[in-house]
């Protein structure tokens, strides 16, 4: 019974976890995956103890990469005492969830429960379960892609793809929330695809072996991911390079074979089989292009549609520089460059497990403005290796390269092992740990360019054990139940071993109560936010304290409550006074509690300036409070122009125009590009009597925008018109 419970609940995480998202929460996909996997591990790990306790013996198999987990393990439990943001270290970033400490003990308890408990037969079963939800997903991206999302069509009825505000037909992200996630994700599956294909002995399962395979590589080229496209590529290389080695074609054979005892049939079936594939795979990319070239056949069938889905509207929100977009490579490098120097700022332990999100604003280089992703949050590095670096220091990042070698030595050992003689239950031993390598070869890649989201945190770690059980490198913990005296005790009388029991079962559900109490608390919180941004502080005062009382430890309901109680204080201080005065030092007792627990949290203190400027609204004196929070702000994160532009606004509003000038001097200093602060400069220099500098400042904004229709405005307000000529005077 607990072994089916396990393998069950093993099941569910290959199957359920890719496909798992609602609508409810305040992130739908990731944070939904994250705490189905919590839920499926704490089932897990208590059936695991419970079978322990019935069978009276430890059972925990010892794998070649048992070191250095444990290393890493340490790595991140020294990154989290040092971190900058315990919290934040301990759960990970909010809204995902992923990557934080327990997460981390999660993967690492679900790696040696798979090894201590599955099966070789079941490793196969739970490759095809997981080949099983990839192909139900591939379908869901190809059917986005030809407009229709099954999301739109379960949430709304509507068959179409209109119910995203991303351009889901152009780049497919199915259930996995983000087209780059999805290429991940569907690019470890395909080599396991490819084993299937290649082992399977009937007809009927190479037709629906070979079907699988292809859905699953179209809807991952209808991801259009550069970084997938790259990491699949890299795994196709490796692949292809090994079974060049121990499948060698005729030319190869003399050199090769008398090493190999197999038959020139089975070679050429093989190579068949291989090329098919690649020719389908070509094929593919042929018709629909690939995310490295957008060439495909319909650009011959409709020669005047364009190449691409992608557009690029004009707006006078952004600038010339800005129109089009910033190549995301680009971005990337500035982005790498402010991981780097937080390495060099925290060289040992990082700044702290997924606190990346507030170090590189400490280092965030300036050049970042002039991207069109300059007001964007970045939580991570955008590169994993980069990633750990930063956050986890070099300590954590030699454990993290060490675990990676470790296994991939293991992998290209296994192939010589198994290459001669050629026994087919070997063969597909040493088939299997390929693709397995291929796979994870993909994912080294596209980290490279990206981050582990769940289920790719999930294959990371559980990829290695389905490749240790499938090959028999596992083997019992040497350890006798004599050498724990606790042990002995248990067993000592029934009763001792059935309270035990009692305990565990107990245990498993407080914890599995608590884990869809989280779940619970963040809808709530996710319909406060909505409220908020909606104009009704009032519900989202309400739908807020509720998700505090559901989850009372997480600082991001606690700020996010401050500010709604700020919001409402405000709305009701004409028509219930005592009720606004209540909320009013709810909302400063709230803020100060989350700032002074969390001292270098950018994402509180940002909140913490709206607070403060609503309750400013109620009451002037914190006027001083809200430029105070402003300037401890700036020291967090000293190269954002949003912030100085937003320390003007709030100067302006107190009448101290000369110092918001300053401000937004220094927003422009850091951002050349910054309409909106050239716009308000202009407006306060105009203000201040220095019309001259006003009006070559409002220039400057045509500059940048041409017919920007407020700069117009302005201009034809003050009796001016025209632009600025090359020596910056009206003509």
């Amino acid at each position: 019974m607990l072994d089916k419970i396990i393998f069950y609940s093993f099941a569910l995480i290959f199957f359920l976890v890719p496909l798992f998202w609602t609508p409810n929460n305040f992130e739908l996909f990731e944070y939904n995956k994250m705490m189905l996997t919590y839920g499926l591990t704490i089932i897990i790990v208590g059936a695991w103890l419970l079978k322990m306790l019935s069978q009276r013996k430890l059972i925990i198999n010892r794998t070649p990469l048992d070191i250095p987990l444990l290393l890493f393990l340490t790595s991140q439990v020294l990154s989290t005492i040092f971190s900058i943001d315990v919290h934040t270290s301990i759960w990970g970033y909010y809204s995902r969830s992923n990557g934080g400490l327990l997460s981390l003990i999660a993967y690492l308890l679900l790696y040696w429960a798979f090894v201590s408990n599955i099966t070789k037969d079941q490793v196969f079963k739970l490759l095809k379960i997981g080949l099983l939800s990839g192909f139900i997903i591939s379908l869901w991206g190809i059917a986005e892609h030809f407009g229709v999302s099954p999301s739109c069509v379960f949430l709304r009825g509507e068959f179409n793809a209109g119910c995203w505000v991303q351009d889901v037909q152009s780049r497919v992200f199915a259930t996995l929330g983000q087209p780059n996630w999805m290429a991940a994700y569907l690019g470890m599956l395909i080599f396991p695809a490819i084993y299937f294909f290649l082992t399977s002995t009937t007809r009927n399962q190479r037709i629906l072996y070979l079907i699988s395979l292809i859905s699953l590589y179209l809807a991952f080229t209808f991801t259009y991911s550069r970084g997938g496209m790259l990491g699949f590529l890299a795994g196709l290389g490796v692949f292809l390079s090994f079974w060049l080695v121990q499948n060698p074609s005729t030319s190869f054979q003399t050199r090769f074979w008398s090493r190999r005892k197999t038959s020139p049939q089975n070679d050429k079936v093989g190579w068949r089989s291989i090329m098919l594939i690649l020719g389908l795979l070509l094929l593919i990319n042929l018709l629909f292009g690939s995310a490295l070239t957008r060439f495909h056949i319909s650009q011959f069938l409709h020669p005047s549609a364009p190449t691409s889905n992608l557009q690029h509207p004009t707006s006078s929100s952004v600038t010339q520089l800005e129109n089009g977009g910033t190549e995301s490579g680009q971005i990337r490098l500035i982005v790498w460059q402010g991981a780097i120097e937080i390495f060099k700022h925290y060289p040992i332990f990082g700044s702290g497990v997924e606190t990346f999100a507030y170090s590189y604003y400490q280092f965030r280089p300036a050049a970042h403005n002039l991207t069109t992703e300059w007001d964007f949050l970045y939580n991570k590095a955008h590169n994993e290796f980069l990633n750990y670096l930063a956050t986890t220091g070099i300590v954590g990042f030699s454990a993290y390269i060490l675990m990676i070698i470790t296994f991939i030595i293991f992998i290209i050992r296994a192939q010589r092992e198994f290459q001669a003689p050629l026994i087919l239950r070997k063969q597909r031993k040493s088939l299997l740990a390929l693709t397995l390598l291929a796979s994870y070869v993909s994912y080294l890649v596209q980290n490279f360019f990206g981050f582990s989201v769940v289920i790719i945190a999930l294959f990371f770690f559980l990829f290695p054990a389905i490749a240790f059980v499938a090959t028999d490198s596992t083997r019992e913990f040497p350890i006798s139940n004599f050498q724990f005296p606790i042990l002995n005790w248990i067993y000592r009388r029934e009763v001792y071993t059935k309270v035990v029991q009692a305990v565990i079962l107990l245990v498993t559900c407080y914890l599995l109560l608590v884990t869809y109490r989280l779940w619970l608390s963040d809808t709530h919180f996710a319909k406060g936010e909505h409220a908020s941004e909606s104009g009704n502080p009032g519900r989202a005062y309400n739908e807020l304290t509720e998700a505090v009382s559901k989850n009372r430890g997480e600082p991001y309901y606690l700020s996010e409550l401050g500010y709604a109680a700020a919001a409402s204080a405000l709305a009701l201080q004409s028509d219930d006074a005592s009720t606004s005065a209540v909320l009013k030092n709810e909302a400063i007792q709230l803020t100060e509690n989350v700032l002074r627990q969390n001292p270098n949290n950018t994402s509180f203190w940002r909140t913490a300036i709206r607070t403060y400027f609503e309750l400013y609204g109620i009451d002037k004196s914190f006027i001083k409070k809200t430029l105070d929070t402003v300037d401890q702000t700036i020291s967090l994160a000293p190269t954002d122009a949003k912030l100085y532009y937003n320390k003007a606004v709030i100067l302006g509003d107190d009448n101290q125009n000369t110092e918001a000038i300053k401000a937004l001097e220094k927003a422009i200093e850091l951002k050349p590009n910054y309409r909106d602060a050239y716009f308000a400069l202009a407006l306060f220099q105009f203000d201040t009597k220095d019309n001259a500098r006003a009006v070559e400042t409002m220039n400057k904004v045509l500059q940048l925008i041409p017919g920007d229709p407020e700069a117009l405005g302005k201009l034809n307000e003050w009796g001016k018109t025209g632009i600025a000529t090359k020596s910056g005077k009206q003509p």
